[in-house]
């Protein structure tokens, strides 16, 4: 194998594909550490692919490069990626030197090992596809929803984005059980009847969504039939991503969602956010932020009791009987950190005042229509957050206990 290709886009494609390289390499096979380098000079579509694999993700990257031999090697991953981007602006030369790759740049030269190829497993093909979205908004919307996914992998399904795909547009849901958001966006299918439900790693879709890409639109691919393992494909400007679909049963969260609200409160969303940001900085896990909420106002305070606290007001638009309640203050920052209007709303469902720290808010941008209006509609963001619990009547210095989760039922 012998190809050309300038150092800043093969760069961008071997950085890209290494960071889909396993994460753990010890509990993987080991050729799995390795990129795949597969050059072509008489296709269709001659050039250089880069490609990576998991067993969970495989992704695959064109490179614009002048193919002198076509091959496949494999190389390890991370050290090809690393000496790519240390190399001079320049043509990179590539070849191959008995079992070794050799990569000359103006006057630096690298040596690199091969892997064996024959070890390497056979990548996924690109799912049918269903279907084109536009890439900023599933880029804003993968944004707002994946932060309330669970991070730790004892229930994996939780971990996962719920994608419900229809001809009316795609859902995206995900929650830790503590807290849930939803997102609903439009999109370009090209089947007919394109419902299908798609548990996919948030991890995956953030990455996507971040990855720069001049593509306008993305395509959507999906195959629950593979017996390899139910995927989902994203491609964008060629570049490809196919990701194994998690399984499990995912929470009824749709009847956790109110239609209506007791109590809301509107805000300036950068205003509170600033707010909870500086409160949080005394706050700690026995003692969180407690809202109290009274016409026009909300008193924002952390602290223990003994420490450090913490207390702001902030202007609000409430008229209504005064609410306490305590929050994460991590939890409510990435709600409000996601939404978009200039005004947040938070939404009180409980009628009773002195059961609204017992009671999910739901966040969402400005409510049309008043106290009466839904929380939230159909396609807008929503981000329900369960409160801390604590004695309706707490002590001077109460000890908060964390809520149980949300009802899965």
């Amino acid at each position: 194998m012998r190809f050309s290709v300038e150092r800043d886009v093969f760069a961008d494609a071997t950085g890209w594909a290494a960071r889909h390289l396993p994460s753990r390499p010890g509990l993987a096979p080991n050729a799995l550490a390795g990129l795949l380098l597969a050059a072509d000079a008489d296709s269709a579509t001659p050039g250089l692919r880069v490609c990576a694999f998991d067993t969970e993700v495989a992704v695959r990257a064109p490179v614009e490069a002048t193919v002198a031999e076509p091959g496949r090697v494999l190389v390890p991953g991370r050290l090809l990626a690393d000496i790519v981007r240390s190399l001079p602006a320049a043509t990179i030369d590539v070849a191959v030197d008995g079992d070794r790759l050799l990569l000359r740049c103006g006057s630096v030269r690298f040596t690199v090992p091969l892997m064996d190829v024959a070890d390497y497993p056979e990548l996924p093909r690109f799912p049918t596809p269903i279907g084109e979205i536009d890439t900023l908004g599933f880029a804003a919307a993968v944004g707002q929803v994946a932060p309330a996914a669970a991070r730790d992998e004892t229930v994996p399904v939780l971990t996962a984005i719920r994608l419900e795909i229809s001809g009316r547009g795609l859902t995206l849901a995900a929650t830790d059980r503590y807290r849930l958001a939803v997102r609903g966006i439009t999109w370009q299918p090209t089947v007919e009847d394109p419902w299908a439900l798609a548990h996919v790693s948030a991890k995956v879709l953030a990455e996507v969504a971040r990855t720069p890409t001049p593509a306008s639109r993305i395509v959507v691919g999906l195959d629950l039939s593979d017996p390899a393992g139910a995927r989902l494909g994203l491609a964008a400007a060629g570049r490809q991503t196919i990701v194994r679909l998690i399984e499990g049963a995912f929470p009824n969260y749709r009847k956790l969602l109110p239609d209506t609200a007791a109590y809301t409160v509107t805000a300036a969303t950068a205003t509170l956010a600033a707010a909870v940001r500086r409160v949080a900085v005394v706050a700690t896990r026995t003692a969180p932020l407690r809202f109290t909420v009274s016409d026009g106002q909300i008193v924002a305070e952390a602290g223990d009791g003994t420490g450090a606290q913490g207390r702001e007001t902030i202007p609000v638009e409430y008229t209504g009987p005064e609410l306490s309640v305590l929050f994460n203050p991590t939890y409510l920052l990435d709600g409000l950190g996601a939404i978009e209007d200039d005004e947040a709303t938070i939404s009180f469902v409980d009628a009773d005042p002195a059961q609204a720290y017992a009671r999910p808010a739901v966040l969402t941008g400005k409510v049309p229509g008043g106290p009466e209006g839904r929380p939230g509609s159909d396609g807008a963001y929503r981000y329900l957050l369960m409160p801390i619990r604590t004695d309706p009547q707490p002590p001077a210095a109460p000890t908060a206990q964390p809520a149980p989760p949300a009802s899965t039922s």
